[in-house]
């Protein structure tokens, strides 16, 4: 079904209905939209037999004008409220996430935050500073490390699956990281995408 640029509507049926809008569109198609041109889609069905389509077509045709505005502006709000309902749902979600990423940037913030190191009181009488213990620096936690240490805590084998679940690493950087373990033996496969430590 079709609107066509004097708010009428047109009905017909089509085995390519994009072919059939632009012939409408360009004044090769039906007679009665060849001058109340242009015209756009309002209603479509993919879901039906010719036969179908047919006797559809002729009900429609039989209907006074302002029944069809009527039944269509009801499917028209239907769709509407639909898309409200999917839209609202998609926006809960991302409050959501918003509200975990959040959550998870104040933790790392947390971890970065070097620690304040207290001074010991030095005694009015001047001596010897003591000499201070060598502390040593741990090497910074790669993306191999992780993995490794997911591989490590699974007894059965661990999948790449579960592994961008756990890290939210693509599926490109995990088949990186497995690879590089592998070649460095510290995990192995004892079957296909199966890892374990070795």
């Amino acid at each position: 079904m079709i609107r066509c640029s004097d708010e009428s509507l047109y009905c017909g049926i089509t085995n390519n209905l994009k072919n059939r809008l632009e012939a409408h569109n360009s004044g090769k198609g039906a007679k009665y939209t060849r001058f109340r041109r242009p015209v756009e889609l309002v209603a479509a069905s993919s879901e039906m037999t010719k036969s179908d389509a047919l006797k559809l077509e002729y009900r429609v045709k039989q209907l006074p004008v302002n029944k069809k505005n009527l039944e269509l502006t009801k499917e028209e709000n239907k769709m509407t409220k639909k898309l409200k309902k999917d839209l609202q749902a998609v926006n809960m979600e991302l409050n959501a996430l918003a509200k975990k990423t959040e959550s998870l940037l104040k933790a790392v913030d947390k971890l970065d935050k070097p620690k304040a190191v207290k001074k010991p009181k030095t005694k009015a009488v001047k001596a010897k500073a003591p000499k201070k213990a060598a502390v040593k620096k741990s090497a910074p936690v790669t993306t191999a490390d992780t993995v490794l240490a997911i591989i490590n805590r699974s007894k059965k084998g661990v999948n790449s699956e579960t592994l961008i679940k756990e890290t939210d690493y693509n599926q490109k950087k995990i088949s990186n990281l497995v690879y590089k373990l592998k070649k460095q033996g510290k995990i192995k496969s004892p079957e296909k995408g199966i890892y374990v430590k070795a």
